[in-house]
């Protein structure tokens, strides 16, 4: 039985491996790296949010990665599970995101070169 960590560990990987050459590697990597202290200090409806809201490239590629890891179908999906959720519900999926968010930026520190 794997724990969920590990679950997000082996999805995160070829997500993250994706990005690497892609156009939007440089702003994905700052995103990625953001992303779980956005969550921490915003919450998760607003972080969810404000990807929604941004509608860039590397902020539309960042929400299909975590809805992908949060098992949801696209990010419209995942938006409307954040609304819809009691409040435990609601804290059990920010810290689904934290976790999930967390194996994005590791695997990104890892993996793409920081732009200078």
């Amino acid at each position: 039985m794997k724990i969920r960590t590990h679950k997000y560990a082996e999805l995160a990987y070829p997500l993250v491996h994706k990005v690497q050459g892609d156009s939007v590697e440089a702003k994905y990597r700052t995103l990625a790296l953001t992303f779980p202290s956005m969550i921490m200090q915003s919450g998760l409806a607003q972080a969810i949010g404000f990807l929604m809201a941004k509608n860039k490239e590397e902020h539309k590629v960042l929400l299909e990665h975590i809805a992908i890891l949060l098992n949801k179908k696209d990010a419209s999906v995942l938006h409307h599970a954040i609304l819809k959720s009691s409040v435990t519900e609601y804290q059990l999926l920010s810290r689904e995101a934290l976790d999930a968010s967390a194996w994005l930026k590791r695997y990104t520190q890892a993996l793409l070169e920081k732009q200078s």
